[in-house]
């Protein structure tokens, strides 16, 4: 009897070292991870706007505009929404500053991985030693162009920050709490940049409600208002809304679906790692990841029709994975004319991340062929996190071309000599944006590039 109470509490102990242990790693993976995501925004940012970043900002900087204006102001094929208002209210505290953007664009992005860490918890419980795909899929440094290249709160950051926050309200108990929430994030997800893409969930999702009550014999009626004001929001998101796919290049007829398939393919391969000089890799591991997207979306719908219900775990999962395609082949329908080197870009990295995160919580179901894809997924995350040479060689570039344009300024204020010098343009039409006018400016106000000046 003493050996089996010693053998009893032994277990006991084992199980709590395990409960511990594995959280603990999760999270000290996690910190080192945006440790060095830190540090690479710290050696690489510039405190000089570039490209678009002339043209957003006369939302909020450059022109006298309301709260409501700058939230719906447009910047291409999206609004600003809370990007806006996060840069009006916080941005003039450091002077507009882009280093210090880039450090709060970081923070956005731990938030949302905190958020998701959290949300795989209310899914599947405790975190273990695999959770630390979570950390790995949010702090890849694929996403510098987003953090410190050309920093948009609105494009990346926190839409990714909002699409986690919307799955972490769909796992609310109770029904009201949760329409609720899901309604005011909906709202916020459409007007900030291609967390519009949401606003075409949502509906689809409340009429998967209504019939899945209706066949579980549960009132469902009460549906239709959250159904109806999901509606009105992406409604009078289209108001006054102009189509600009800021592509010189595109054509609203559809071209070539080969194209489209290819450039959504690229896509998910460089988020895993695969580059340009790599494009047969990227086309193997964009179409596996494809496929498996495609399969996924395509067996819930099927699940669904079958079963007349779904499962909490599954519809957040396949949420996830819905809103990467949708993101990837809007992105191929309005870029793919630029030539599939743009599906390399740095800034779909958080769109796409979803998508592999939508993926990943799939996967943590106990059957044997999702364990081996669990596996298979991790390394390939890792693998593409740590291979970022190519990344590396783009930011020095980025960094090199500002810091010498910022410095040629500072000295000469000639644009045309700072872009010869700088080896690339600071914005490629300075008369269109005003550029001149707007360094006076920020020359006058001690704002932006002359904001860490000796006075």
């Amino acid at each position: 009897m003493p050996h089996l109470k010693f053998s009893s509490a032994h277990l006991v102990r084992h199980n709590r070292f395990a409960s511990l242990w594995q959280p603990l790693l999760v999270l000290g993976v996690s910190l080192i991870l945006v440790v060095r995501l830190l540090f690479q925004v710290s050696h690489y940012a510039v405190n000089i706007f570039f490209s678009d970043q002339w043209d957003l900002y006369n939302a909020t900087l450059f022109e006298k505009h309301s709260l409501w204006e700058m939230f719906r102001w447009q910047h291409g094929p999206h609004r600003l929404g809370l990007g806006a208002l996060l840069s009006k209210l916080a941005e003039p505290h450091f002077r507009w500053n882009s280093r210090t953007e880039a450090f709060l664009a970081t923070a956005i992005i731990t938030v949302a991985a905190l958020g998701a860490l959290y949300l795989k918890t209310r899914l599947w419980g405790s975190l273990t030693i695999f959770d630390i795909a979570i950390p790995v899929i949010f702090f890849t440094p694929t996403q510098y162009e987003s953090l410190w290249v050309t920093p948009d709160f609105a494009h990346g950051p926190l839409p990714l920050l909002l699409v986690v926050l919307y799955c972490l309200a769909l796992t609310c108990a109770r029904a009201l709490t949760r329409y609720v929430l899901v309604l005011i994030i909906n709202f916020f997800a459409i007007y900030t940049g291609f967390g519009l893409l949401i606003g075409l969930i949502t509906p689809v999702w409340l009429i998967f409600e209504y019939y899945a009550k209706r066949a579980a014999h549960q009132p469902a009626g009460f549906v239709f208002w959250p159904l109806i004001v999901s509606l009105l929001s992406f409604g009078s998101f289209l108001v006054r809304y102009r189509f600009d796919s800021a592509a010189n290049c595109f054509s609203p007829l559809p071209h070539s679906p080969i194209a489209y398939v290819a450039f959504v393919d690229l896509m998910l391969g460089h988020f895993l790692g695969a580059r340009h000089t790599h494009s047969i890799a990227a086309f193997i591991l964009g179409g596996m990841v494809l496929v498996v997207m495609i399969t996924v979306v395509a067996g819930f719908g099927k699940r669904l029709l079958d079963l007349k219900s779904y499962t909490l775990k599954d519809m957040v999962s396949t949420l996830l994975v819905a809103y990467c395609l949708l993101f990837c082949i809007f992105s191929a329908y309005g870029r793919a004319c630029l030539g599939l080197i743009n599906a390399f870009a740095s800034r779909y990295t958080e769109y796409v991340a979803l998508g592999f995160l939508g993926l990943y919580l799939l996967m943590l179901d106990g059957g044997r062929t999702q364990r081996i894809l669990l596996r298979l997924l991790l390394a390939m995350l890792l693998l593409g996190s740590v291979w970022t040479r190519e990344d590396r060689s783009s930011m020095e570039y980025a960094h090199d071309v500002k810091a010498r344009w910022r410095s040629c300024y500072l000295l000469t204020e000639d644009i045309p000599e700072c872009d010869r010098k700088s080896g690339l343009w600071i914005y490629p039409v300075p008369e269109a944006t005003h550029l001149k006018e707007k360094l006076g400016y920020l020359k006058q106000s001690k704002q932006n590039l002359y904001s860490d000046l000796p006075r």
